[in-house]
């Protein structure tokens, strides 16, 4: 066992006008190559399978409804129950939202993964065991509750702790977790389909508890964020842990010295301007910029179409006069896999096309598709549902749609999450859950009810939105590719923001006394102590 300390070297040259980019080695060999980066991407699925739950829980209600022994068991729902019954996961969401941000400053980003999925778990087997209607709804409010505490705290957690050039395409793929579920779930309702008892449903419900009880056992090894323990002084922590998995234990590595410096410049100026309050989202233009594209961003991953075919499935069915149970589920089961491939690749692309590229991509494309799917509709309904081929167009409308709300859905969190600064990033995590769900909330009442009083003509309402989305994304939302964290800061605060950044990263870095940023090198040499703290290893 040795002491070292992090190198004391003047390194002002050495990373004078870098960013994290320019210093992140650049892999030679495929990551599952490389042990701490497996071992940290595996410990990240306490966070990464987080959508999977929620994808699973769409789908398995959309199949539930088409099955006649889950209608039967619970007496044919009207429109309005069935609201409520997918608003149960939405209010225990809602509820969960005004604890959760404080909860992930608190305690950090690990510990809320902890107990929203032991209370997923217990909401699980609540809806299993159902005997009545009640019952299943209280299941169904605290898979919400620990839903909503794992959906802030979870991207947050692989945003910190990823390695630089793998957090886009990481916290990108968590959103494909949804359609992974929506896919299970799918494929499990079709197959439980012919078990003649209350089992057809209830085995899907309990299947349900599976990835958050890998979730709970992963959340108890995992990393805590290195911003977060450097936020509460506990910086010697953060760099070990930046250092283990980053850099293969080197606490000498130009990398975890960058990272440590850039994160500490950022943090100790949110500090200081008092940054944690609630008040700093409108105090400043670049703030207040931040705040109109999350609550935008957050109510178009809801307010986009994809209600009708998350949720109420069988309903659009049924409007086109597609209303075999068989059929329906077969169909249900055929689009998660479509939405599956779609996730996947828009996530692989979000680092080439950018996060704005790909929601400009996305919300064109459902324009498009609701156009063509509303005249479908319409002329379908004219004939009297005898067409085939025009039923048949619709559902190919319905499979198409994911080519654009899958690149939607992969880019929104990453991008309103990576632009917040660490100060209002539980609250930006928070922000998205609470516009998102309460979107949901709306759809969930109001989709089934006005499909059934004005059918087709509902789908106009869409594509009015989505004309409104691609304008709003095209004129106002900055690409935010390519940058780190703490970088991402000049594009919403201007030029100066950067400045700062880098006249006192050389200063953090040992710049000389002598240079002309003498006033800012006397406070920089004195952090730095902190990033040089002893450490035994």
């Amino acid at each position: 066992m040795s002491s070292e300390r992090v190198s004391t070297m003047p390194v002002s040259d050495e990373f004078k006008g870098l960013t994290l980019v320019d210093v992140t080695p650049k892999l030679e060999k495929i990551w599952i190559k490389y042990p701490r980066l497996v071992q940290l991407n595996l410990l990240l699925l306490c966070a990464f399978l987080g959508q999977t739950a929620t994808g699973y829980d769409g789908s398995m209600l959309n199949g539930m409804q088409a099955l006649p022994q889950w209608r039967e068991y619970f007496g044919s729902p009207s429109a309005g129950k069935l609201g409520a019954m997918v608003n149960g996961v939405a209010f225990g969401v809602l509820i969960s939202l005004t604890f959760s941000s404080q909860l992930c400053e608190k305690i950090g980003r690990r510990y809320p993964i902890t107990i929203g999925t032991s209370i997923i778990i217990v909401g699980s087997i609540l809806q299993t065991a159902a005997v009545h209607y009640g019952m299943f709804i209280l299941g169904r409010f605290l898979i919400g509750i620990g839903g909503g505490l794992v959906a802030v705290a979870a991207p947050q957690l692989m945003m910190e702790c990823a390695y630089p050039s793998h957090r886009g395409k990481l916290v990108s793929l968590y959103m494909t977790q949804w359609p992974v579920g929506y896919l299970i779930a799918a494929w499990t309702t079709y197959g439980t389909f012919k078990l003649q008892s209350s089992w057809s449903w209830r085995l899907p419900s309990m299947l349900q508890i599976v990835p958050s009880v890998i979730q709970l056992i992963l959340s108890f090894f995992a990393p805590e964020s290195p911003r977060w323990l450097i936020y509460n002084d506990r910086t010697d922590e953060a760099i070990d842990m930046i250092a283990k998995y980053h850099a293969n234990g080197d606490r000498n590595s130009r990398l975890v010295r960058f990272e440590v410096a850039e994160i500490q410049i950022a943090l100790n100026q949110e500090k200081e301007q008092k940054a944690m309050q609630w008040s700093e989202f409108v105090r400043t233009p670049g703030n207040r910029r931040r705040l109109f594209i999350l609550i935008f961003v957050g109510y178009m991953t809801q307010w986009s179409g994809n209600g009708l075919t998350s949720y109420y499935l069988p309903k659009v069915l049924n409007s086109i006069n597609i209303t075999k149970p068989e059929t329906q589920l077969l169909i249900n089961a055929l689009i998660a896999v479509f939405k599956v491939g779609c996730s996947i690749v828009s996530a692989l692309l979000i680092d080439r096309v950018g996060r704005r590229g790909l929601i400009l991509f996305g919300t064109t494309t459902m324009f498009l598709v609701f156009i063509i799917w509303t005249v479908l509709s319409a002329l379908n309904q004219e004939q009297n549902f005898h067409n085939k081929s025009l039923a048949s167009a619709v559902v190919a409308m319905i499979f198409i749609f994911q080519l654009g709300y899958q690149p939607v859905g992969a880019s929104a969190i990453v991008y309103v999450i990576e632009s917040a600064p660490f100060s209002l990033r539980a609250k930006t995590s928070m922000i998205f859950q609470l516009c998102a769900y309460t979107a949901s909330v709306f759809n969930n009442f109001v989709n089934p009810i006005a499909i059934d009083a004005i059918k087709w003509r509902y789908y106009i309402v869409y594509c009015v939105i989505l004309a409104f989305e691609i304008t709003i994304t095209f004129f106002f939302l900055p690409e935010t590719k390519g940058r780190g964290l703490e970088e991402i800061a000049e594009i919403f605060d201007g030029p100066a923001a950067a400045i700062t950044v880098q006249a006192e990263k050389a200063s953090e870095l040992g710049h000389d006394r002598g240079s002309s940023d003498s006033q800012k090198g006397g406070q920089a040499i004195n952090h730095l102590e902190v990033v040089q703290g002893t450490k035994t290893v």
